[in-house]
């Protein structure tokens, strides 16, 4: 049995484990936890920072607990690297899964994300990535995550909307859905997008993020200690990180 911790990196409790209980079998358990304390959704750098040091310390708290790997559901992916290092077991976020997997479906791929202030940092975080020459564009839909909520039907219109102008404006042949809580909406598009003509393959990424985390538990695989050593220990004031235990 692998066990696959979500960390959702707000203090507004999105639900995905629960959502995405139909991934779960005899092989494969979902747990679930939010932040105490952070931002109430992820919209900017400044945000990210202040969900960072939560992040860590769920991060540790989930593998003491026994998890096998965690997924950071966000598509900023907050405290990705820092977690890597605090942890000894596979840490991935949505955001970076779901752009190498766009990378391997097509030439170009497209992201659609909330707002038009997170442009820049898709674009940044896919040149860090190394797939800069894949991103074909970003496109906002301007739809602030707490507003995104349970009805998507307008959400899903700009969606498809978006996606169709990447396809044929900037030559998208894969279509992702830059925020986590776009969620059940890729089949639909893909229908949508198909009665257009526009045949092509739409990613939500948290369940797709979710079994690569998964694979990776269970083929013993976890990010290298040589490019993500364990922190020194050292006081740092004012935080209340908790200490990583030995595993037996």
């Amino acid at each position: 049995m692998v066990t696959v911790h979500l960390i959702v990196p707000t203090t507004t409790k999105f639900e995905f484990a629960g959502v995405l209980r139909h991934l779960e079998g005899p092989d494969l358990k979902l747990t679930q936890s939010h932040l105490s304390r952070g931002p109430a959704s992820i919209e900017s750098e400044f945000d990210e920072m202040f969900a960072g040091p939560e992040v860590v310390a769920e991060a540790i708290r989930a593998e003491n607990a026994g998890a096998d790997a965690i997924v950071i559901v966000c598509m900023g992916d907050p405290a990705l690297h820092p977690a890597r290092e605090a942890v000894t077991i596979p840490v991935l976020g949505i955001g970076e899964t779901a752009m190498h997997y766009a990378a391997m479906l097509g030439h170009k791929f497209s992201i659609l994300c909330t707002l038009d202030r997170r442009v820049a940092n898709y674009e940044t975080k896919a040149r860090i990535f190394g797939l800069e020459s894949k991103l074909a564009s970003v496109r906002p839909v301007n739809i602030p995550v707490l507003d995104i909520g349970g009805d998507h039907s307008t959400a899903l219109d700009r969606l498809v909307d978006a996606a169709a102008a990447a396809i044929v404006e900037d030559g998208a042949d894969v279509i992702v859905l830059g925020c986590g809580c776009f969620q059940d909406m890729d089949r639909i598009m893909e229908g949508q997008l198909r009665e257009r003509g526009l045949a092509v393959p739409v990613i939500d990424s948290p369940p797709l993020t979710i079994l690569s985390a998964a694979a990776l538990a269970r083929t013993r695989l976890t990010h290298s200690k040589h490019g993500y050593p364990t922190p020194p220990a050292k006081e740092r004031s004012g935080y209340e990180i908790p200490t990583l235990k030995e595993r037996g």
